[in-house]
């Protein structure tokens, strides 16, 4: 996993080098993780990231960028109540097609991959400190794909709304157990 987190910031590196357009932004995160059939445990929280647009025809391009998380909550946690918290970076990958253009305005979609590394998962219960990747049961790395629609405006504002669903199992004491995480997002970033 380490090798594919590398190999999509070299990725995102090498689009930089030639891109047309770069953006800066970020919104509401809405994340949650699923055990098997039980019901999500969703928590909220924000987003910051920097893309940069490789557009290989007026119609097609290719968007990547550095995505930064946070997701936090107070949640029922063996008996108690705890405040979790959620630090993440991915890398997004993304295949965009414009769906229309009247000068001012751009819409259009976006699919493909975001390669996550989770840089700190805790919980404060009772006074006790859970460390969720260093001695619990989540892995660190989660790979997700999805998409989402947006809307440029004066090539100067992009506003977008994207779904992640993720494809790796992020449950790590027991391979029978699944835990796949979900995201929702809403945002905004400037262009230039």
């Amino acid at each position: 996993m380490k090798k594919i987190l590398v190999a999509a910031i070299l990725l995102i590196g090498c689009i930089s080098a030639s891109a047309q357009n770069f953006g800066v932004g970020g919104g509401f995160v809405n994340s949650s993780t699923r055990f098997g059939n039980s019901e999500a445990d969703a928590m909220n929280g924000f987003y910051a990231q920097g893309t940069a647009d490789l557009n290989l025809t007026n119609a097609f391009s290719i968007v990547a960028g550095l995505r930064y998380m946070y997701t936090g909550a107070n949640k029922d946690l063996f008996f108690f109540t705890g405040k979790t918290t959620n630090h993440t970076i991915g890398v997004p990958v993304m295949a965009k097609a414009n769906l229309f253009n009247n000068g001012d305005l751009k819409a259009f979609i976006f699919a493909g991959p975001t390669f996550y590394y989770g840089l700190s998962s805790k919980s404060n219960v009772a006074g006790a400190v859970i460390d969720h990747y260093k001695n619990g049961p989540f892995n660190q790395f989660n790979v997700t794909v999805g998409g989402g629609v947006g809307l440029d405006a004066m090539e100067a504002v992009r506003f977008t709304i994207g779904y992640d669903y993720g494809v790796t199992n992020k449950y790590k004491a027991n391979s029978s157990t699944k835990a796949n995480t979900a995201d929702i997002r809403f945002g905004v970033a400037f262009l230039f």
